[in-house]
């Protein structure tokens, strides 16, 4: 268990990440956290990025399979992506009572590695509800130059976006140099990407994605990810089941719940 101190959020913290869609965090955990749990992250994400394809590793991470579970993470790894400090956040910026993690995953781009396409997450996911948040944390210092993320400001209000050029009519921003212990956040229909890394160095993210609890499943499209995260994350579950299984478990719930 990862043992922290408590967590202090200012209310317009989380009315910006609501009204914008996406929020840079500084400090938002201990740096010891994040720096204790880097060298198991690191190497389980190393050795997972074998399994990809060469384009998928360039860019950081698979389109299209799972890859990474708590069914094979070891426990350093297992702890840190079910760390109610973590849960916490999630939840009071959602403003939900619970969560829990549905996917995790290993964003390393490497030196050279192509700029990420503006996309939505949830295009990918096999959840009925809007209340989802991808929380973006830096095993590393990050420069803009390592492949800064981009967001499409209040791109979420919209819901999906049935023409991706749709977007072009938001604002966009890009992430600031974040420091090991900030998070960059957004919501599961917050377009976003990512800018080409053209430092000489690895850009090393870890990105665990949360959801509220008591969401069902729900299958919109006939999408490739989305159909190995109910194979592999949601085995057995059909549209319309509470979309929880040991894969994907609550990871907080508030006292008042």
């Amino acid at each position: 268990m990862i043992e922290t101190e408590a967590i202090r959020i200012d209310p317009a913290e989380i009315e910006e990440f609501h009204r914008r869609g996406c929020f840079v965090r500084r400090g938002a955990l201990p740096a010891g956290m994040v720096l204790d749990a880097a060298p198991a992250l690191r190497a389980y994400c190393n050795g997972k990025r074998v399994a990809i394809s060469e384009e998928d590793r360039a860019r950081g991470a698979s389109t299209s399979l799972t890859t990474f579970s708590l069914a094979d993470a070891p426990p350093p790894v297992a702890d840190f992506v079910t760390s109610p400090y973590l849960g916490e956040i999630a939840a009071r910026f959602l403003e939900v009572d619970a969560v829990r993690v549905l996917h995790f995953a290993g964003f390393f781009k490497e030196s050279g590695g192509p700029g990420t396409p503006a996309h939505q997450d949830l295009t990918y996911l096999p959840l009925d509800t809007e209340r989802v948040v991808s929380i973006w944390i830096p095993l590393t210092d990050v420069s803009e130059e390592m492949g800064a993320l981009v967001y499409a400001e209040g791109s979420h209000l919209s819901g999906p976006l049935a023409d991706p050029s749709d977007a072009f009519r938001f604002k966009f921003t890009r992430n600031p140099p974040m420091k090991v212990g900030d998070i960059s956040m957004h919501f599961g229909w917050t377009v976003h990407g990512a800018l080409k890394n053209v430092s000489g160095q690895t850009r090393e993210a870890f990105a665990i994605l949360y959801y509220a609890d008591g969401a069902r499943i729900e299958v919109r499209d006939e999408v490739r990810f989305m159909q190995a995260l109910l194979q592999d994350y949601f085995g057995g579950l059909k549209p319309g089941d509470i979309a929880a299984s040991p894969l994907n478990p609550v990871v907080y719930r508030s006292e008042q719940a």
